[in-house]
C-alpha cells in the first residue's frame, strides 16, 4: 500500500527589495510503499508551484521530507522560473509537540536559482478550510486528488511553451 496525499499551502514572498508578492503550492505527495516511507519518511512530489513575478505558474518537482525525531516537514521543489532559471523552493515545518496547529500548518521558505542565490524569503500557511479534503486524499485508492494535480501540471507546462518559456 502506497503512501500519497494532495496538499496546497498559500502565502507570500518578500524579494530583496522588499516587494510582496503571493505563492501557492499545490503537490501530490507520494512516497513508493508504507513500508520504505516508514524506514526513512522521504517521498516524491509532483506539482504546481505558482509565485508572479518569479514562476507565474510552472510545473515542480522535488521531495517532502517527514522525520518523526526531530519531527519535522522538509520540503525541496524545483520549478523553472518566469526568466528561466531553475528555482528552488525549500523550507521546514519544525513541529513543536506543544503548538502542533500552528507549527504544522506554517512553512517558512527560502527560494533560491541554481547558483543558490536568495531569491525570496517567505512564509505559507495550510488553511485549516483545507483539512477535511487534505485528508480525503490520504486514502490509498484516491486517484482523483493526483489526477488534478496531473492536469494542472499538464496545462502550466502547456501554457508555458505557448509562451515561449521552458
Amino acid at each position: 500500500m502506497r503512501v500519497s496525499f494532495v496538499e496546497t499551502m498559500r502565502g507570500t514572498l518578500e524579494d530583496e527589495r522588499g516587494a510582496s508578492t503571493p505563492v501557492e503550492f499545490t503537490l501530490h505527495v507520494e512516497a513508493p510503499s508504507t513500508r520504505a516511507f516508514l524506514l526513512d519518511g522521504r517521498c516524491a512530489a509532483k506539482g504546481v508551484l505558482k509565485a508572479p513575478g518569479f514562476a507565474p505558474e510552472a510545473p515542480c518537482d522535488g521531495e517532502v521530507h517527514i522525520t518523526r525525531v526531530p519531527p519535522s516537514i522538509g520540503y525541496r521543489l524545483h520549478a523553472r522560473g518566469a526568466d528561466g532559471a531553475m528555482l528552488t523552493l525549500a523550507g521546514t515545518k519544525q513541529v513543536a509537540l506543544t503548538r502542533v496547529l500552528g507549527t504544522m500548518t506554517t512553512l517558512p521558505v527560502t527560494l533560491t536559482d541554481e547558483h543558490g542565490a536568495l531569491r525570496a524569503r517567505g512564509v505559507l500557511r495550510f488553511d485549516l478550510k483545507d483539512l477535511a479534503p487534505f485528508l480525503a486524499t490520504f486514502s490509498p485508492l484516491a486517484t482523483r486528488p493526483k489526477a488534478l494535480v496531473d492536469a494542472a501540471r499538464a496545462a502550466a507546462r502547456r501554457r508555458a511553451l505557448m509562451e515561449g518559456g521552458a
